[in-house]
């Protein structure tokens, strides 16, 4: 061939050649011909045109649509159509073509491709024009021509608008490559060979024209890289905005560049949530659950594969690219040192190894980044699916079925996991987490056996047959570590266990804060909660300890393999162990032990989650749901049929199951009366709240028919009312389009229009977490309010009027139940004021033990029903009295703690209550680095510690140094090599250095488990011993974020990442040190390059800090969201907005992926930096090691490993500083809670005397008291006198002060002025839990424990069996020593569970669920007046919920009870009755100025006295003779 149109250029194959170093052989593994002739060159590129267009065709047929559609078939509005399916269903599918639009950059990019394309056409035409004039070949040319024009014809189709505009962009990517490599393979590959074939030099071409097309077909396949990717929208019609992410272009999306604005903000200023892209619309939430739908499998494991197999599947693929890629570089270091040390015959440049060098770290990086990428997105679309899937099997399942109460038998405290609450928040913590980390799998499919099978072949061309010995040993003791990876996983589930205890113990615990502080049990709970911690550090350290002999025994077993494998070679074998061959089987043999270690490791994931698969699987796949049966009928055709039961019994557990309390709805057949008002009625404990949540489907029903009409929807009212932490307005309307008119009437109906005149910001007042702003009475109201404002026909109520004093009781009959708002409505209300609604009923029901022993209109009930009826008002509700005659607040007044000072100093909003969890700003502060060290013990640690990483360090440069000084012994003197004393002092090194390396990681272990334990001990005290008011401000759901995940980062990531830390630290010094003495070159450009990555290391650091903040701030809210669902399944399900709480989690869930996503990103924008620097130091390193000259191999080997090491380890210091940082949020945030102002501070100066009180007489001088110090007086400058054994009864409107009072003598409030003297010694001088360990309130709300009777009488096991049995025999839980169950039944004391009484053992759910609301106030009653013992006891409304007959026995304990006959008692009631016979009613009111007394005397004499507030509020009760009756026999004490 002639080749005298290239000889322009000039020969280029010298300048590839380095210096000689070994002498060239004529004939080497390249002599054969050329592999690709013209006729293969020829046949390749038609079968490539060939392929291109009928690819293009059969899209034609398969897709249907013309290639240029008319114009009315054209649509704009592109989309992706398989997620559009998922989303939308294929019904939705537009007729019409899509096609993408040319525009804006992408437009740009496809002109300078058609430019490009037409230069080449211009280029092949010169080029076969000059052949033919020449006489030369010119068939190629002119198929190569032709080939270019096909293309250059098929790309500008893409300037028209056709809808296979993509598919026409990614063929002509594709087509334009394969002359790229034609051209590299004919004509610069020759050129790269030191000794090319005869043949290939005379096929290869020269001259600029071959360069030409060579950097156009680059500059087109450039175009192709940076053209901005189209954005195909999954949901074309709805409002979404692109993320960067989807229309990055090719290099920008696997460099991460999209991710650079969110650095660059980060460097300028504190990152906000504003300033994240948007998530990406095929991360949503609403997407994934859809398609959890539609690929919902058997199991979870199976679904799971289903839903993300796609996802598997690049993840698959890349770990195999990783797997290969990754040997790039060892084997270019291989080929360059044999070069270097002329111990092998060259057949290429080494230049192409020097490359290799650099090009390595890079590919290898890609691909692992684009794998972690893939992974990170799998963890946010797992967390998408499942959290929402399991929030929705949430919303359907039972919470009374079959829940275990106990994990041990004997033990008073119930498992963390024992009730579905508890396991459903296990599985969204936990479970999830270990699903998402089990995705490592797929890197162990793809990469172990690719780098175990690459290493072993490897190694054998090095080392030979030793290497197969050396192989089979580490197969041989493979076993060790694996049975220790048993161990540990059985010690790491039971860790999670602990763990699960603990957080549940903790979840209690501030669920119960109020009650723990009422009866100063801070220390009890905080000893228990250190015992469960102890338990969990006692699993950690024995963990620990196994994590360490597996890190032993993982690190020695490798070492010793590797050192039996050098022995065989040198001893056995004979053979020299050159640099080459040392330093390549140490990388080899080094990537065989991480695959090893990587294998158990993964192993051990995968253990762990599939134990997660089958608790979720067990959840979602076979828990019992609520739904429609044959025994419940929806009734919705039948408009006008009522609620009903027909011959149903009903009960709330599997009949004979473990946790069936035998109760039964028995042979119920009632009808409710239809447009009208059911009362239904009974004592405690008879069924009645049954009844209402049997016909809302709640109740097993094994017989009958249950009938609900739901058509027009159904409102409910709990008993103990469920509220959000929004503003009452939202929580009235509850998602019901806001009507002003209507709005008003409800809320006047509902006697809330004066607490709103008294909330600062009315009814845009924010009322905390379940409404803990809000008095008893207020959330009752605000509940019925909510169910009286819903359009539903039918309206179910329970119990709404036992937390409202008599006049409020009355208005709500009056203007609700009376009123316009509920007129032609069905509504069925549960209560013991049966008089009070009598007159309004058109039926009463009234049961007894779950049985219907009444049903008719109230004026046919019979007398004896009448007597045996708990009923607490009169008769008939008088004309004449005003309906708002009590419930008036002042309107300077917030009725509670919560509302004081809501528009505040510190900038709160008005009315917003719980405050948006604030984060810190800027870069984490230093100083916490060495704040948390000083948690490890001090400076003489410190020392300590660094003393043995310093002998680590050097330990391991010893290592390398020892193989560069052994592989220069045989260059130096191949023949007198010891090889029994280098073999004997290599085991020598190794070991040591491993052994030193353990001792090293033991030290540090130990002294963070001891700062963990500090630290985790003083969150907790600051958390518990917080005043009130942090609780109300603060959800429970984010002081569960800190004590578990930000305690978790404290535990076991803080630490090792500091340790880390300073490990890089020190070896960048010491490899500093070591190679600007041996070989000065390598210095310069390893700091240019690890300076560019510590550059690059904090912007990322900046950044990081930021997005971490924020991502801890938003899974508070997500959390706080599902637990809120939980507490309110009922009032959810009756309301029937399932729907609405799924769209609100969707919601959240996607405000929590959207900076997860960036968390996420950001690192892998860092590490793909890091992987360039990394190459640039590589590739300089071989540049240098090529040019030098007069070193040896081995220090060059020697010199290159630290060059490298010493720049991952500059650029691995940046990412453990880094990640330090953003685990050191994580401490920042326990230490601020650490920090948080205390109650008080204990003294011993205010410690009173052992038996202090001996007598509950109270002082009280002048007392004002406030909620906060800024403040308005709640009680304003009262003073009266309590005597000892003396009874107080104290009564007032509604704002008057009432529960101010008992607060303040207990110190929940500020107070302002006066004094309160109790016993002689005035409260302000005593420490406060010994003030409320003496003293005694039972509360209006009552908290119980899950546990038992017995644990919930006496927590700490200081009361004997028999004392607890009284008790509950007195206040008629249990039946009294001798009585039958008639007696107990006549003597109005009935229990829910029928022919199983309640006992010492008889379980408790959380917070006591599964008693009514008047055997919870009886218990609480129990434990704190019966079983505590005070002088002084406080009842704040403690029996509001208990029927009369109940309530008078109640009365009767406190004037024959032995427990009383020396105790003081001050009680609160709305029932005027309750405190009639005590010895004195104090009475209290509001003028505008805060709570002050306005009577203070005998029943008697209040009564007497005509023109007195107590005896209007008698008069107006409507039951002033028997009030008056009961005053003339007070016993007047």
């Amino acid at each position: 061939m002639n080749h005298g149109l290239f000889v322009q250029g000039g020969p280029s194959i010298e300048f590839l050649r380095p210096n000689e170093r070994l002498p060239h052989t004529t004939s080497g593994g390249y002599a054969e011909s050329n592999i690709l002739g013209t006729q293969a060159r020829i046949a390749l590129l038609v079968a490539s045109a060939v392929v291109t267009f009928s690819i293009l065709f059969v899209c034609r047929l398969v897709v249907g649509i013309p290639f240029l559609p008319p114009v009315d078939y054209r649509s704009f509005r592109i989309f992706s159509k398989h997620d559009f399916v998922a989303l939308h269903g294929a019904d939705a599918l537009p007729s019409k073509a899509p096609i993408e639009k040319l525009q804006g950059a992408r437009r740009n990019w496809a002109w300078a491709q058609l430019i490009c394309l037409i230069s080449l056409v211009l280029v092949d035409s010169f080029v076969l024009a000059t052949s033919l004039a020449q006489g030369d070949p010119f068939v190629e040319e002119a198929v190569e021509l032709a080939y270019w024009c096909l293309i250059l014809g098929l790309f500008s189709f893409r300037f028209y608008a056709t809808p296979y505009r993509p598919t026409i962009f990614l063929l002509t990517c594709f087509a334009c490559f394969l002359p790229v490599v034609l051209v590299f393979h004919r004509d610069i590959w020759p050129k790269l060979l030191l000794n090319p074939p005869q043949d290939r030099l005379d096929d290869a071409r020269t001259g600029w024209p071959i360069y030409a097309r060579l950097a156009l077909s680059f500059v087109v396949e450039a175009c192709f890289v940076f053209t901005p990717r189209q954005w195909y929208p999954v949901d074309p019609f709805s409002p979404d905005v692109v993320s960067p992410e989807q229309t990055a272009s090719v290099f920008n999306y696997f460099t991460y560049g999209w991710i650079t604005r969110l650095v660059t903000i980060a460097w300028n200023r504190d990152i906000v949530i504003d300033d994240f892209d948007a998530l990406p619309d095929y991360d949503r939430a609403r997407l994934w659950l859809n398609k959890y739908e539609q690929n919902k499998k058997a199991n979870a494991l199976r679904t799971m594969f289903a839903l993300f197999r796609w996802d598997f599947l690049y993840m698959t693929l890349f770990s195999f690219a990783v797997g290969v890629l990754q040997f790039i570089w060892p084997l270019s270091m291989r080929e360059l040192l044999a070069y270097i040390e002329k111990s092998k015959t060259p057949e290429i440049t080494p230049w192409v190894w020097v490359f290799g060098l650099f090009i390595g770290p890079i590919c290898a990086a890609a691909a692992y980044q684009g794998y972690i990428f893939n992974s990170t997105r799998l963890i946010i679309r797992i967390k998408a699916a499942f959290t929402q899937a399991l929030l929705s099997k949430t919303l359907k399942i039972r919470f009374t079925s079959d829940e275990k109460q106990q994990a041990e038998k004997g033990d008073n405290q119930p498992s963390a996991t024992g009730s579905k609450v508890g396991r459903i928040n296990n599985m969204m913590s936990s479970d999830l987490q270990q699903l998402a980390d089990a995705r490592e799998f797929f890197m162990l499919v793809g990469t172990v056996p690719i780098e175990i099978v690459l290493s072993v072949i490897f190694l054998y061309d090095l080392l030979g047959w030793s290497s197969l010995v050396g192989v089979a040993l580490m197969l041989a003791t493979m076993f060790v570590p694996v049975m220790l990876a048993k161990i540990l996983a059985k010690v790491q589930k039971r860790l999670r266990a602990a763990t699960d205890a603990r957080i549940g113990l903790m979840v209690e615990t501030m669920n119960s804060i109020r009650i723990i502080k009422f009866f100063g049990m801070e220390k009890p709970f905080l000893g228990r909660i250190r015992d469960s911690r102890n338990k969990e550090l006692r699993l950690t350290f024995i963990g620990a300890m196994y994590n360490l002999g597996f890190h032993t025994i993982s690190t020695l077993l490798p070492v010793i393999n590797m050192l039996f494998t050098f022995g065989l070679y040198t001893k056995v074998m004979k053979q020299p162990l050159t640099a080459s061959i040392a330093f390549t089987s140490i990388s080899l043999f080094d990537i065989l032990r991480s695959q090893f270690i990587w294998m158990a490791f993964v192993s051990q994931q995968v253990l762990y989650a599939f134990v997660s698969f089958e608790r979720i699987d067990k959840f979602l796949n076979h828990e019992e749901e609520i739904e429609e049966t044959a025994a419940y009928t929806d009734d919705s055709g039948a408009e006008d049929r009522p609620p009903s039961y027909e011959n149903a019994t009903l009960s709330w557990n599997v009949p004979g199951a473990e946790g069936d309390n035998n109760f039964r709805m028995l042979d119920v057949n009632v009808e409710c009366a239809p447009g009208g008002l059911t009362v239904v009625a009974g004592p405690v404990g008879s069924g009645k709240t049954s009844f209402l949540l049997g016909l809302l489907g709640e109740m097993r029903v094994s017989k009958g028919k249950v009938h609900l009409n739901r058509a027009n929807g159904i409102a409910f009212a709990a008993q103990t009312p469920w509220l959000q932490c929004e503003t009452v307005q939202n929580n009235i309307l509850f998602g019901t389009e806001y009507n002003e008119e209507r709005y008003q009437k409800v809320v006047d109906a509902c006697g809330l229009s004066a607490d709103f005149e008294a909330f600062e910001a009315g009814d845009q007042t924010e009322i905390g977490e379940r409404g803990v702003s809000l008095s008893g009475g207020q959330k009752a109201r605000v509940a019925l309010a909510r169910a009286v404002y819903s359009p539903a026909q039918i309206v179910l109520l329970d119990d709404v009027l036992s937390a409202l004093d008599a006049g409020t009781a009355k208005t709500v009959v009056e203007k609700c139940l009376m009123g316009d708002v509920l007129a032609g409505r069905t509504v069925v209300l549960v209560t013991h004021h049966l008089s009070l609604v009598s007159s309004v009923a058109k039926k009463v029901v009234v049961l007894e033990d779950g049985r219907v022993v009444s049903d008719c209109a109230p004026q046919a009930l019979p007398g004896d029903i009448i007597g045996r009826i708990a009923e607490e008002e009169p008769a008939a509700v008088e004309e004449s009295q005003p309906a708002d005659l009590i419930d008036i607040p002042p309107k300077a007044l917030s009725v509670n703690a919560g509302l004081k000072g809501t528009n505040n100093a510190n900038g709160t909003a008005k009315g917003k209550l719980v405050k948006e969890e604030g984060y810190g700003t800027g870069r984490i502060p230093k100083r916490l680095i060495w704040d948390y060290l000083k948690n490890y013990g001090g400076i003489v640690v410190m020392v300590l510690l660094m003393i043995f990483n310093v002998a680590d360090q050097l330990g391991g440069l010893a290592n390398q140094f020892f193989v560069a000084l052994w592989s220069d012994e045989y260059t130096n003197n191949p023949d007198h090599v010891n090889v029994n004393l280098w073999l004997g002092l290599y085991a020598a090194v190794l070991v040591g250095t491993t052994l030193l390396d353990v001792a090293t990681y033991g030290a540090w272990f130990g002294f963070q488990w001891l700062a963990a334990r500090r630290l985790h001990d003083k969150l907790v005290k600051s958390v518990i011993y917080s005043p009130i008011r942090f609780f109300d401000t603060t959800p429970v759901g984010r002081i569960i974020n800190r004590l578990s995940n930000d305690v978790r980062s404290v535990d076991s990531k803080i630490g090792p990442y500091l340790l880390q830390l300073i490990m890089q630290c020190l070896e960048v010094v010491m490899r500093l040190v070591v190679m600007s003495g041996l070989i000065p070159a390598f210095l310069f450009p390893t700091v240019f390059a690890s300076v560019l990555g510590l550059g690059c290391g904090m912007m990322y650091a900046k950044a990081q800090i930021g997005v971490k903040r924020i991502v801890s701030v938003k899974e508070s809210p997500l959390m706080s969201h599902f637990g809120d669902a939980i507490n309110g399944i009922l009032t959810i399900r009756a309301f029937s907005c399932q729907g609405r709480f799924l769209e609100e989690n969707m919601k959240r869930v996607d405000d929590f992926s959207t900076p997860n996503e960036a968390f996420f990103n950001l690192n892998r924008w860092i590490g793909i930096r890091i992987s360039w620097c990394t190459a640039l130091i590589g590739g300089a390193a071989g540049f240098i090691a090529l040019s030098s000259e007069g070193y040896s191999p081995g220090l060059i080997g020697f010199s290159m490993t630290n060059c490298v090491a010493f720049s991952s380890s500059v650029l691995a210091g940046v990412r453990y500083l880094n990640a330090l940082e953003v685990e050191l949020n994580s401490y920042e945030r326990v230490e601020e809670w650490i920090n948080l102002p205390p109650e008080e501070i204990p003294s011993k100066d205010k410690e009173p005397p052992a038996a202090w009180p001996t007598q509950g007489d109270v002082r009280i001088q002048d007392l004002s008291v406030k909620y906060t110090e800024d403040g308005p007086d709640v009680l304003h400058k009262i003073s009266f006198d309590v005597k000892p054994r003396e009874r107080i009864g104290v009564v007032g409107r509604t704002g008057a002060g009432k529960s101010s009072l008992a607060l303040s003598l207990l110190r929940f409030t500020h107070i302002s002025g006066g004094s309160v003297i109790i016993n002689g010694i005035d409260i302000k001088n005593i420490n406060l839990e010994a003030l409320r360990r003496r003293i005694t309130i039972i509360p209006q709300d009552p908290v119980l424990f899950s546990g038992t009777i017995r644990s919930n009488l006496d927590p700490f096991d200081e009361t004997d069996d028999t004392e607890l049995q009284d008790a509950l025999e007195a206040c008629g839980l249990a039946d009294p020593q001798g009585l039958s169950a008639e007696d107990t039944q006549a003597s109005g004391t009935s229990t829910p569970t029928g022919t199983k009484r309640i006992t010492l053992d008889s379980p408790v759910t959380s917070e006591g669920s599964n008693l009514s609301q008047g055997q919870r106030q009886l218990l609480a009653f129990a434990r704190g007046a019966l079983v505590r013992r005070s002088k002084l006891v406080i009842l704040d409304e403690a029996t509001s919920s208990t029927d009369m007959k109940t309530d008078e026995r109640i009365r009767e304990l406190f004037n024959t009870n032995g427990n009383f006959v020396d105790s003081s008692f001050i009680m609160i009631a709305h029932r005027l009755r309750t405190v009639m016979q005590f010895d004195r009613i104090l009475v209290l009111d509001n003028s505008g100025n805060g709570g002050e007394v306005v009577e203070f005397d005998t029943p008697r004499n209040l009564l007497s006295n005509e023109d007195g507030v107590f005896y209007s509020l008698a008069q107006k009760s409507g039951e002033f003779e028997e009030l008056l009756a009961l005053a003339n026999t007070s016993t007047g004490r």
